[in-house]
């Protein structure tokens, strides 16, 4: 049998290929032991396959062989070796309330995982641009978002992607920078003819948006 690579959280399956019956039995063994020996392995006999569920490096990696028993005393054995990488994984992160002109330091850090890791950064789906007056800074197993001078354009939701020879993962959190509310059209003093209607415009900007309310005085 080839070697196997299993990636560590997934189920994979080990078949012993068995040419010509009848046979009496199969056992499977791992580094000597016979299995299973947890609830995790599932070993089938009808069909030589052996079941590894929500596999573990620690647990899981090593020399793997099937005893196939053809006659009466007289065994069949074939060995494969299993070896477990593991994704990365990526600390949680969030971007607390931000206003205009704040600076802004947000770390991606990959907690675990296979070395070496690749990690990058999306804005919105897409590659930062470099006109975003965004720093990335790379170090080993952590990335770092820098912004020093925060505006609304960086409003946004921001991806961090770690890659290594497992998988890709990505975490994201969303970016909202609050703007004072400011009027872009204020209510003009208006002379009104009696019975007749008297339109008043009055419009804000804002990150939240602003409510705007009317309030009448005499």
């Amino acid at each position: 049998m080839k070697n196997l690579t299993a990636i560590a959280g997934r189920d994979m399956y080990i078949h012993c290929h068995v040419i010509g019956y009848p046979y009496y039995s199969i056992k499977w063994f791992k580094n000597s032991n016979l299995l299973p020996f947890n609830d995790r392995q599932r070993a089938f006999e009808n069909n030589g396959t052996l079941k590894l569920l929500n596999v573990q490096k620690e647990l899981d990696e090593g020399e793997y062989s099937c005893h196939v028993l053809v006659q009466p005393q007289l065994f069949k054995n074939q060995s494969v070796h299993v070896t477990v990488k593991v994704p990365p994984f990526i600390q949680p992160f969030e971007f607390p309330r931000y206003s205009i002109g704040h600076r802004v330091f947000v770390p991606c850090v990959v907690r675990s995982g296979d070395l070496p890791i690749s990690i990058t950064w999306e804005k919105d789906g897409k590659p930062i641009n470099a006109s975003l007056g965004v720093t990335i800074d790379n170090i080993d197993f952590t990335s770092s978002m820098r912004i020093s001078n925060l505006q609304r354009v960086h409003n946004g939701t921001y991806t961090c992607i770690a890659q290594n020879d497992a998988a890709v993962v990505k975490y994201q959190s969303q970016l909202i920078v609050r703007v004072p509310p400011r009027f872009k059209v204020q209510p003009q003093d208006q002379d009104g003819i009696y019975g007749k209607s008297v339109i008043l415009n009055c419009s804000a900007d804002g990150e939240p948006r602003p409510t705007i309310e009317w309030k009448y005085s005499k």
